[in-house]
């Protein structure tokens, strides 16, 4: 009984122990928070302008000189560290952030300065005070929910791959959880931003009559590639650095050996459009929506290659052709990197013209998918040779050269 009571008592201390460190962290959060709200109520003067001029300058200059003085620092205590540059670093990301909130203490300078001389010039109206309120909360609150969501974005995956192993690989999957998050930290501060502004929230989720409707036809295409992107983040037909093929496009789009089919490699993937690049590196933007109705093949994910070389072969060496595809045939059988099991190798002869014979073949090679490297392509060269090799083997005047053809007479 004793040692059942000390347990009491002690379950009872912690329990105190705890609540007073919930009520202290709490309290210490919300005195933090009221600190916060009161300097974010404070009115711009218009001496204050010294703040934007230097924090424009911070944003043009002290970013490179903050990185220089660090890497300096850095590599006087290491001297055989790899020095970095400054693009691609945190301090180069962090130019977005600063605009952002350069904008916002332009617009409350704006508007305090604006209110100031409208208070001054004029003694028969004054700007309400809940409206300035309202104005310093709503906008502070909005700039806070998009520098949360540009957090979120660049460093979302990161954190994701970091904490959670078993998504470290799986970049759609991040991708996905990241576009959620900041779908969700976007609604969560439009809400808060209307409410400051003494708006009520349930105007994002009504739009009624001719306004509504003005608005849904508006605003058809963008909410279309919207959707557009949240599908290619779900349900993942490609990822970026795939080769894809698109079909279905009516030449809309560029690159096409055919004029409905485009080849293309991902580039990027956005929430509103997807850039790809063709062969001839010109980049090519797709708003998302179009994948809604598109026909989409992705070669990358394919193990095989399809290879359908014809061989133009000479008519003198026509008694050689049986020789040939038979051993062409068994030759492309055995072959490691040819996939025979999915399909076995083809080698006929096809037609006959008037300057040569047409022989056709048809096979499947393993693919990059299958070897994890960018290696098919050479494959696929030293098989062409070895088949050049059979050629003149049993057809010593082959390949056979064009010849052109005048009034239906051969020169």
């Amino acid at each position: 009984m004793r040692a059942l009571d000390e347990f009491d008592a002690l379950r009872g201390r912690v329990r105190k122990t705890t609540t007073d460190a919930m009520r202290t962290s709490l309290q210490t959060v919300g005195d933090f928070m009221g600190r916060v709200e009161a300097k974010t109520q404070e009115d711009w003067h218009i001496e204050d302008v010294w703040v934007l001029v230097a924090w424009n300058w911070c944003i043009r200059r002290g970013r490179e000189k903050l990185f220089e003085a660090a890497e300096r620092a850095k590599n006087a205590l290491n001297p055989s560290r790899t020095p970095k540059t400054f693009r691609g670093s945190f301090l180069d990301w962090f130019r977005q952030p600063m605009q952002l909130i350069q904008a916002l203490f332009v617009l409350s300078y704006a508007f305090d300065v604006g209110c100031d001389m409208i208070d001054q010039l004029s003694t028969e109206w004054d700007i309400p005070d809940n409206i300035k309120l309202g104005f310093d909360k709503g906008s502070y609150t909005f700039a806070t929910g998009i520098l949360v969501v540009m957090v979120i974005q660049n460093y979302g995956p990161r954190l994701l791959g970091r904490f959670f192993p078993s998504i470290r690989y799986d970049a759609s999957l991040q991708l996905v959880i990241t576009r959620l998050t900041s779908a969700f930290v976007v609604v969560a501060t439009l809400m808060l931003t209307l409410a400051a502004f003494g708006i009520p929230a349930q105007v994002l989720f009504s739009f009624g009559g001719l306004g509504g409707l003005a608005f849904g036809l508006a605003a058809k295409d963008f909410i279309s590639n919207l959707i557009g992107g949240l599908v290619l983040a779900v349900m993942r037909p490609f990822k970026v650095g795939e080769k894809i093929y698109l079909t279905g496009g009516g030449g809309k789009y560029r690159d096409s050996k055919e004029k409905d089919v485009s080849n293309y490699k991902v580039d990027e993937i956005g929430w509103y459009q997807t850039r790809l690049i063709p062969k001839d590196g010109k980049v090519t933007t797709i708003p998302n929506g179009y994948f809604l109705g598109a026909n989409v093949i992705n070669t990358s994910r394919e193990p095989n290659e399809f290879v359908g070389p014809q061989l133009r072969i000479a008519i003198p060496d026509y008694e050689g052709i049986p020789a040939l595809t038979e051993e062409i045939t068994t030759f492309l059988t055995n072959h490691p990197d040819v996939h025979a099991s999915y399909k076995p190798p083809l080698c006929v002869l096809k037609k006959i013209d008037v300057d040569h014979l047409s022989v056709q073949i048809e096979l499947f090679m393993y693919g990059d998918a299958h070897y994890g490297k960018k290696i098919w392509k050479k494959k696929r060269e030293l098989v062409l040779i070895d088949l050049l090799r059979i050629v003149k083997k049993h057809c010593p005047n082959s390949p056979a050269l064009p010849v052109s053809e005048v009034d239906g007479y051969v020169k």
